[in-house]
């Protein structure tokens, strides 16, 4: 029984070593994740802006057209 705890004890701790042997790799690519996510978040903010803009002057060139007519 002895063995075997000793056994796990160590693939335990060879597992431990492995994961903190890529934890470096792990943040980096959670950090790469996170800039992706900020650039992808500014993308869409900016694209709602333009639509929202083009939108106003579309109502605004409606508005001007039906002023004019009547």
């Amino acid at each position: 029984m002895t063995d075997m705890t000793e056994q796990m004890k160590k693939n335990f701790e060879q597992i431990k070593e492995r994961i903190d042997e890529h934890k470096d790799d792990f943040e980096a690519i959670q950090n790469s994740v996170s800039q992706l996510n900020d650039k992808l978040k500014d993308a869409k903010e900016g694209w709602e802006s333009a639509r929202a803009e083009k939108g106003d002057k579309n109502e605004i060139a409606k508005d001007e057209e039906t002023h004019q007519t009547h």
